[in-house]
């Protein structure tokens, strides 16, 4: 675990994300920490943010930027997520509304509506022949293949090349676990897709199409953006499409399983699969913190911020304040959402393809629940809800 080596605020109590106690019910420490503070906690890295409202102000706050390439520079790697000024996540002011402008027609109402009814089809033909008598793997067999198949088609790729997308979205998300072990992986998965999205623009500068690869290429044409812009968004967009919205399918499929009851409320009423799928977010969020940093003294709901210092927000924690939302560890999705999850961020690096990613997640969901009226989770299960949001197996019983 890396240690602190940058300032921190006063006597705060203190998150050790390594007790057992927290890695056995991460929840009941969050209770307990949460009030103590106005939210406010040190951690191994620096400040952790426990309450809604705290996680929202620092979401907001311009002078806390994307800390993961800041932290692994710190510990002597370099930084290997983003390029300054060159993708969404990593740039501020004038390049990001520069980058925003140019993807985001890809990302309206009318497309996801669009995309809804494609989704839709890739999840029918993966489950239309399942035989129920056999346990369905929800990731090999449905959430890790959807999303691919879907930014496949988005970016004009071809659909044979959505499992190769698939495993290069896996490996450059492990960037954010810090753990040394991924450098050279995430290094060798950069490259090869640079060299492939470099190869796919090249075929749309010369015969473009209706895809976001064409978009890229086009604005490249008309002096908008540069081929290392291209290349950088093509792989934020990957990364954060694929496995990140893969997950979060397996924890709601694990969560609404957990509660049959509400599995079989969402068989019988399919209308409510919109707000079960917001309140699986909102219970068993697959990204469960992100790491800011403070690039100038900076001031959250009143406490003082050092420069330097590393700012965790808590999401997990965020989501069950009760100060937010009454009896938060019981999950409801009945439940009518006083506040919009933070999973997608707030502020300006709110998500673009969060419409998108809700979307995906509903129509899987949605394709299970619609034609089983109950599931079990088997023997098998491999996930980690604690520290990462990862579900890498979820072997499922469907009951007609």
């Amino acid at each position: 675990m890396i240690k602190a080596t940058t300032p921190v605020v006063g006597t705060l109590g203190f998150l050790d994300t390594d007790s057992t106690r927290y890695l056995a019910d991460p929840h009941g420490v969050f209770d307990e920490l949460r009030p103590q503070h106005d939210g406010f906690a040190t951690d191994c890295l620096g400040v952790s943010l426990l309450s809604h409202a705290a996680c929202e102000a620092a979401f907001h706050d311009t002078l806390l930027v994307p800390g993961i390439d800041w932290l692994l520079t710190e510990m002597g790697h370099g930084p290997l997520w983003g390029v300054f000024g060159k993708t969404l996540t990593d740039s501020e002011g004038i390049d990001h509304q520069r980058l925003r402008r140019v993807v985001s027609p890809w990302f309206t109402a009318r497309r996801i509506d669009a995309l809804r009814s494609r989704t839709r089809h890739l999840v029918d033909e993966l489950l239309v022949d399942h035989d129920p008598a056999t346990p369905l793997d929800v990731m090999s067999g449905l959430a890790d293949l959807v999303p691919a198949k879907l930014f496949c088609w988005m970016i004009g790729a071809e659909p044979q090349h959505a499992d190769m997308l698939a495993q290069w979205s896996k490996v450059l998300l492990r960037v954010f676990t810090a753990d040394p072990a991924m450098v050279a992986p995430v290094r060798a998965a950069k490259a090869e897709l640079a060299d492939y999205a470099g190869r796919l623009l090249a075929r749309k500068r010369v015969v473009p199409a209706d895809d976001l690869a064409s978009v890229l290429a086009g604005a490249e044409h008309a002096g908008v953006i540069d081929t290392d812009d291209s290349v950088n968004l093509l792989e934020e967009l990957l990364s954060a499409s694929v496995d990140n919205t893969a997950n979060a399918t397996g924890l709601a499929v694990h969560t609404l399983a957990g509660h049959p009851e509400q599995w079989a409320a969402m068989h019988n009423d399919p209308t409510c699969i919109a707000a079960a799928v917001e309140e699986c977010g909102r219970y068993q969020p697959a990204i469960r913190h992100t790491i800011k940093y403070a690039t100038a003294d900076t001031v959250v709901l009143g406490r003082p911020i050092a420069a330097g210092t590393f700012v965790t927000i808590r999401i997990a924690a965020a989501h069950r304040d009760p100060t937010v939302y009454a009896d938060p560890h019981r999950f409801d999705i009945s439940r009518i959402q006083p506040k919009g999850q933070l999973s997608f961020g707030a502020g300006r690096h709110y998500c673009l393809g969060a419409a998108l990613g809700r979307m995906e997640i509903e129509e899987m969901v949605g394709g299970l629940v619609r034609r089983w009226s109950h599931a079990a989770i088997c023997e098998g299960a491999d996930m980690s809800i604690v520290t990462s949001g990862h579900v890498r197996r979820l072997p499922l019983e469907l009951i007609p």
